[in-house]
């Protein structure tokens, strides 16, 4: 009885252990500012000291969220690589509060709040039902802990009644990184946008288009990042070496492993999986999207650069309708900047503009289905966070900039 005890005690410990929100209580977030050289100097040193470093990157800047036990470590690797130090939030852990802080207030799904997977599903549900006529679920695969990767498909009728077929395509994917809250948020709203605006653009937008929309196709990660971690980025898979999860936007089977990706399954960001399409978030997400016919437009959100970009992610040659993507990913930012006065950079390559990395959604999608209007937005933010009561401010920003699209591929002739 008593060694019963014992293993039960042990076991409930562990698991209060495990479903304990990290709080990242007094980590500091950091601006570099440098040489290209010095900068990936500085990322993989501290990497080879925390494989958990939360990390992100650009051309000429880097940014670190950093545990307080390692700073001065950091500040005499900062030295040797004469880099420019900024102190951007002395303690992450206050952000992560208010983002969170009216979580348990909420009375109906809204646009002030951040929610689980399980609301953002029910809401997608609950469209349903308010719209029969014109909406259905669609479910593009699962989760390796068995969640749905649960979508909207939007395809209003002719006057007559009848459902029209033969309408292009505009496929939305949203959340395949956890962390980056913001995305799906915005693509939820995106979605009501379309179902209840009475603004004549936008319903001209929604009746163009036979639209299928997925705010979150990591779900496992992402309530992952909503209960446990902020900063989860990955799948949940489990590695055989006890690691967890993939990034899911490194292990499409597109020059697979190349750049801005690690063989490593313990790196907390950039492991690209033991292979192509290891994950079946990818893997049964791949299959879903190749049996699309008529697929004209496939977007990506993520955050957070204010950027639009283009494929290849790794790659500064340019594809074929280069100039036409050029054209009407300035007609969209254009848009965009109507609405709060705030314009993304680009549109351009990841490689010309971010960093290369290869096995993302995107690029393979361009590659292996031929795509011809492929985009990924990196929205607004900051290190991760956007303030809830904002996330309207961002949404409308996207429903111009998804109109944009529209307006420039038909002005070029796509459809």
């Amino acid at each position: 009885m008593l060694l019963l005890f014992f293993l039960n005690f042990l076991y409930f410990s562990h698991a209060v252990f495990i479903d304990k929100y990290r709080d990242y209580k007094d980590y500091k977030y950091y601006e570099l500012t440098g040489s290209r050289e010095g900068l990936e100097n500085l990322r993989k040193f501290m990497l080879n000291v925390d494989e958990s470093l939360i990390h992100s990157e650009s051309l000429n800047k880097s940014e670190i969220i950093l545990s307080p036990h390692l700073v001065s470590l950091f500040r005499e690797a900062v030295k040797k690589e004469n880099l420019k130090v900024k102190v951007l939030h002395d303690d992450i852990s206050k952000i992560i509060r208010l983002e969170k802080g009216n979580t348990r207030r909420r009375i109906k799904f809204s646009w002030n709040s951040y929610y689980d997977v399980n609301d953002i599903h029910q809401f997608i549900l609950n469209t349903t039902k308010v719209n029969p006529e014109w909406t259905e679920l669609i479910v593009a695969g699962q989760s390796y802990e068995g969640r749905k990767i649960l979508g909207l498909r939007i395809n209003t009728p002719y006057e007559n009644g009848q459902r029209e077929t033969g309408k292009p395509v505009f496929f939305i994917e949203s959340g395949i990184h956890a962390r980056e809250w913001i995305a799906p948020a915005t693509t939820t709203y995106f979605i009501n946008q379309l179902l209840t605006s009475r603004d004549p653009d936008i319903r001209r937008l929604r009746d163009q288009f036979d639209w299928r929309i997925f705010p979150t196709v990591n779900p496992d990660g992402y309530h992952y990042s909503y209960n446990v971690d902020r900063y989860w980025r990955k799948t949940r898979s489990l590695s055989s070496n006890g690691c967890r999860g993939a990034d899911p936007n490194r292990n499409w089977d597109y020059n697979w492993g190349q750049h801005s990706a690690s063989s490593r399954p313990c790196d907390y960001q950039l492991y690209a999986g033991s292979k192509p399409f290891s994950e079946i978030e990818t893997r049964t997400l791949s299959k879903y999207i190749s049996s699309i016919d008529n697929l004209l437009f496939y977007v990506a959100f993520h955050s957070y650069a204010s950027l639009l970009l283009l494929p290849y992610s790794d790659s500064v040659e340019h594809v074929d309708n280069y100039d036409d993507l050029v054209q009407i990913g300035q007609r969209s930012i254009e848009y965009g900047s109507r609405v709060n006065g705030e314009k993304y950079d680009g549109p351009g390559t990841a490689a010309e503009t971010l960093y290369k990395a290869s096995g993302g959604s995107m690029d393979w999608v361009r590659y292996a289905l031929k795509t011809p209007l492929v985009y990924t937005y990196e929205l607004r933010g900051s290190s991760f966070h956007w303030p809830p009561e904002k996330i309207p401010e961002q949404g409308d920003e996207v429903v111009q900039m998804m109109l944009g699209l529209a307006d420039g591929a038909k002005e070029l002739g796509y459809y």
